[in-house]
């Protein structure tokens, strides 16, 4: 380890060597195994809900203006 990694935490760092290991073995990294477009949708929807927009008032001008999605 370099001084400059000596910043990652040892947690980061076991698991930078789990990957670099899974790559020489040449394993397959797939991460999306295990769920359906429907649950990656609904999570993304649950994310946008979390963001809070920069311009309040354009927002809540968005909200109330009809769009074509809306029609």
């Amino acid at each position: 380890m370099t001084p400059r990694r000596n910043r990652i935490s040892p947690e980061l760092m076991e698991s930078l060597q789990l990957l670099k290991f899974s790559f020489k073995k040449g394993r397959e990294l797939n991460f999306t195994e295990g769920t359906s477009e429907v649950a990656e949708i609904n999570e993304m929807e649950v994310l946008a809900d979390l963001v809070v927009p920069e311009d309040m008032r354009s927002y809540i001008r968005s909200l109330e203006t009809p769009t074509e999605l809306n029609k």
